[in-house]
């Protein structure tokens, strides 16, 4: 794996990429990032639990699904849209500078796509994918079937492991997002761990 053409491929289309060793190196400049009195919302990621990641926001008003019960989600999505920052993971990271991400309910693509001014996408070096069509690949089938399981959907990825581009209802690939570049007007920051983390 080039980490340097990795870099300067996503550097290239206005992300701001940076490569860690270790998820405690990764959390600290993370916690330099974001600063303490910043609002952060946070899609749903195996990746950032992982990491521990809110412990190392802690301090700031998190507004993460499985820290805030007290609030509808709608209303906690709501909030996140107004959010000063979004914290989200991937599906995939491409060599070529492209991020690819499948959505059920879209939240998350939602929200990196047109949502706070600054978004921050974590991810271990398991999701870097040579372009778009592996990045794809790798979605449907190594990141889609374990989580249609965690969520306990009714999917026959959920049994076999391998997409089968079902119509099913329970199916979480509904929109398929490939970001080229940032968005207008908003800072994508990356974040690349020398680890397996989520799927």
């Amino acid at each position: 794996m080039d980490i340097q053409k990795i870099a300067k491929n996503f550097a290239s289309r206005g992300f701001l990429f940076n490569y860690f060793e270790t998820v405690e190196e990764a959390n600290e400049y993370i916690a330099s990032l974001i600063p303490e009195n910043a609002t952060v919302g946070f899609g749903g990621s195996v990746t950032v639990k992982e990491m521990n990641l809110t412990d190392a926001l802690n301090g700031r008003t998190l507004l993460h699904r499985d820290l805030v019960k007290d609030v509808e989600p709608a209303i906690l999505m709501d909030k996140m849209h107004y959010a000063d920052w979004y914290v989200s993971s991937a599906n995939a990271l491409c060599v070529t500078g492209d991020i690819v991400n499948i959505d059920g309910r879209g939240n998350r693509v939602g929200e990196i796509v047109n949502g706070p001014k600054n978004i921050l996408i974590v991810c271990g070096v398991n999701k870097i994918t040579e372009d778009i069509a592996s990045g794809i690949e790798r979605t449907r089938n190594v990141a889609s079937p374990p989580n249609c399981v965690r969520l306990n959907k009714k999917t026959p990825c959920a049994v076999t492991g391998k997409c089968s581009y079902c119509n099913s209802p329970d199916t979480i690939c509904r929109a398929t997002v490939i970001l080229h570049h940032p968005t207008t007007g908003k800072q994508v920051h990356i974040v690349l761990v020398n680890k397996k983390l989520g799927y």
